[in-house]
C-alpha cells in the first residue's frame, strides 16, 4: 500500500518546507451572509450584487433560500468573470433552497476582488420575495 501527499502537505514535508498560503492550511473560515427583498421589475439578465470575494480567498460552499419566484423563474451565482461559477441555474419558481457548491467554484480563489452575483433568468422575478444567501470562504 502506498501513501500519497496534497499539494500542501507535500509542501510542509519538503526539505526545507516550503511556506504555504494562510488561506490554504491554517486558514479561518468566514461567512457573508445578506439578505434581498424581490421588488417586481428584476427581470432576465438582471444581476442582485451579494458580496465580494476578496483575492486570497477560497470559496468554499453556501447556502440559498428564496421565496416563490414565479413559474419558470431561476437565480445562478457567480462573478464577472463566470456567471453560474457557483451555482448553475436553479428553479426558484416554488419557494425552496439551494446548496450553493458547483463543482468548478469549489475551492476557487480569484486573483483580484471579484464581486459575487445571482443573475435572473427566465422572466420577471415575482415581487415582495426573500432571497437570503450565506457564503462560506477561508482566508487568512
Amino acid at each position: 500500500m502506498a501513501d500519497f501527499n496534497a499539494t500542501n502537505e507535500a509542501r510542509t514535508r519538503s526539505v526545507p518546507p516550503q511556506l504555504i498560503d494562510s488561506g490554504d492550511y491554517g486558514g479561518r473560515q468566514r461567512v457573508l451572509y445578506d439578505e434581498y427583498v424581490t421588488t417586481g421589475s428584476e427581470s432576465s439578465g438582471d444581476r442582485i450584487r451579494v458580496g465580494t470575494l476578496r483575492n486570497g480567498q477560497r470559496f468554499l460552499g453556501g447556502r440559498l433560500v428564496f421565496g416563490a419566484m414565479g413559474t419558470g423563474r431561476t437565480l445562478k451565482l457567480g462573478d464577472s468573470e463566470d456567471d453560474d461559477r457557483y451555482l448553475a441555474a436553479t428553479s426558484v419558481s416554488a419557494a425552496g433552497s439551494a446548496t450553493v457548491a458547483a463543482a468548478a467554484g469549489f475551492g476557487h480563489k480569484p486573483p483580484e476582488d471579484r464581486e459575487l452575483f445571482l443573475t435572473v433568468g427566465g422572466g420577471t422575478l415575482a415581487g415582495g420575495q426573500a432571497i437570503k444567501i450565506r457564503v462560506s470562504i477561508v482566508s487568512d
